[in-house]
């Protein structure tokens, strides 16, 4: 009886340990960034702007900086490998040769998906 006991424990244990040890590795820890631009006046979204993502000084060497350009909806999606706090930097060039700006700021945490709206000034600069 006392033989059996055993067995069955341990038949059981080695089933369930797989099972323990690859369930825990599932979890998705990156952080996800969806930036929408909305026209200042309308506040319409805005494609084809120039989104950059930093931290401290705007250079594209730095580990976090990420840049690319808004979708028809207006909206520059990414993701990071690690929780930060970030700078957003927007630039909208106009066919005249003048250009708008926006800015702002966003904390994201890990396994999240962060959304944020940032608004692209009307004022035009040259």
């Amino acid at each position: 009886m006392n033989k059996k006991i055993v067995k069955v424990s341990l038949m059981l244990f080695f089933s369930l340990l797989p099972m323990m040890l690859f369930s825990s590795c599932d979890s998705d820890t990156n952080c996800y960034l969806e930036v929408k631009v909305l026209d200042e006046t309308t506040r319409n979204p805005v494609s084809g702007v120039i989104v950059e993502l930093y931290q401290g000084n705007c250079d594209p060497s730095d580990y976090n900086y990420q840049n690319g350009t808004t979708d028809a909806e207006g909206v520059f999606s990414t993701y990071f490998l690690a929780p930060a706090i970030l700078n957003i930097r927007l630039t909208y060039n106009l066919p005249d040769g003048g250009y708008r700006r926006g800015t702002g700021t966003v904390r994201l945490l890990e396994g999240d998906v962060k959304k944020t709206e940032v608004i692209l000034e009307a004022q035009v600069r040259y």
